[in-house]
């Protein structure tokens, strides 16, 4: 299928009221799973420290979680088109209930790496079907409005996870009840539109992996926006410290962050109906790379800077939320699931390799190793949606002039 069979593919697929039901559905659901994961997050690595687990291996441990990704995500299009999304979501809910449920009973660290390993799976199968979701029931013209509403809501939910799991404690079983209540919570709106599809009866049209050559900007969008977020999750807390911050205000820092998530994605969502995506897209990139310069000051901010974080952690969810919008304003029906697939494998591969190489960086440039790796990742992804942008551009001169010509003769 050529470049413009799959432009002319969008449209928008669902009657007005599936459309509704299935917005009703994967953004409670999705806002419940993020509220979930932000939650056991914390929990399971704080159970583990209270039981003499060594650093190290709480990180493998972790780690295990994300590795499922590369295991269930070539799977993911069949499942959505033979079950449709609601009930892989719930497949999901049942796998990540059973997983906490048994962690809870056996605290030990060994076996708690098939679980970690089953919970990831469950992560992927409903993030992906949660991405894909958004997008079917998405109407083109309000994409940049709906994707940012659906980014508010998982954002909220991934910032009021810690608060919640700071109250529930990490001893004795009520921790693993709340987180129970939690992942039952992700079921619950799924309800409304249980027996959804997403064009069953179809087949994508190229194999997976030419789905990198068909939407490169949305694909390695996300693979540097992992490569941002899994570095500033896993070390923002201790570059703070290294410049001298007090435990609370480093450890608070990434909370400041995702609590700017849920603010800008509604302002984004406004403009990215009515901009070139791929310009707005290179716009944000640029303004997180010129934020990394700001980051050494971070401790001398004072009240400003949780101000500061909360812009950064803003264009962060713009970033992702603009790849997501790109891939439905790319693919439709049948390639949607697929296309999300590799979306979601991207950022897996961010995931793994962002950590790794800010980890080297802090190490070797204490701490401003940091900033700088973070700089790096945007700034080599930063030609790509500038180059689209022109080559649009570019391509709908031409078509103008043509049309021009047409006419005058």
């Amino acid at each position: 299928m050529s470049a413009e069979d799959h432009a002319a593919d969008v449209r928008p697929v669902a009657r007005p009221a599936v459309r509704w039901r299935g917005l009703l559905a994967v953004i409670g659901s999705m806002t419940m799973m993020a509220m979930f994961y932000g939650y056991t997050g914390p929990l399971l690595s704080i159970v583990l420290e209270a039981n003499g687990v060594s650093g190290s291996l709480i990180g493998a441990n972790a780690a295990v979680q994300m590795a499922a990704v590369f295991i269930i995500l070539p799977c993911m299009p069949w499942l959505i088109r033979r079950f449709g999304p609601a009930r892989v979501m719930a497949m999901g809910v049942v796998v990540a209930l059973s997983s906490l449920a048994l962690m809870g009973l056996f605290v030990d660290v060994w076996l708690w790496f098939p679980l970690r390993f089953l919970m990831g799976g469950a992560q992927s199968m409903m993030w992906t079907t949660g991405e894909t979701w958004i997008n079917h029931v998405s109407d083109d013209r309000t994409r940049g409005r709906t994707v940012s509403i659906f980014m508010t809501a998982i954002a909220t939910g991934f910032a009021v996870g810690p608060f919640l799991q700071a109250w529930a404690g990490e001893t004795g079983h009520l921790p693993f009840v709340v987180g129970g209540m939690l992942a039952l919570g992700c079921a619950l709106p799924l309800a409304v539109s249980f027996n959804s599809r997403i064009d069953a009866e179809g087949r994508p049209s190229v194999r997976l992996h030419q789905f990198f050559r068909l939407a490169p900007v949305p694909m390695f969008s996300n693979l540097v926006f992992a490569c941002v977020a899994s570095s500033m999750m896993a070390l923002l807390s201790v570059y703070g410290l290294r410049l001298g911050m007090e435990r609370s205000e480093a450890v608070q820092a990434i909370g400041w962050m995702g609590w700017g998530g849920v603010v800008m994605p509604l302002l984004i969502g406004y403009v990215a109906d009515k901009i070139d995506r791929r310009a707005l897209l290179a716009l944000f990139v640029a303004m997180g790379a010129l934020a990394c310069a700001a980051l050494p000051w971070l401790a001398a901010m004072g009240g400003w800077g949780i101000a500061f974080l909360m812009l950064f952690g803003g264009l962060r969810s713009g970033h992702y939320g603009i790849g997501v919008m790109l891939l439905g304003e790319r693919f439709r029906g049948a390639d949607l699931p697929s296309a999300t697939a590799v979306f979601g494998f991207m950022f897996g591969c961010g995931s793994l390799i962002g950590p790794a190489l800010a980890g080297i960086a802090i190490d070797l440039w204490d701490p401003h190793g940091l900033p700088a790796v973070i700089a790096l990742f945007y700034l080599v992804f930063l030609p790509v949606p500038i180059l689209a942008w022109w080559h649009r551009r570019a391509a709908a001169l031409r078509a103008r002039e043509g049309e021009t010509l047409d006419l005058g003769g």
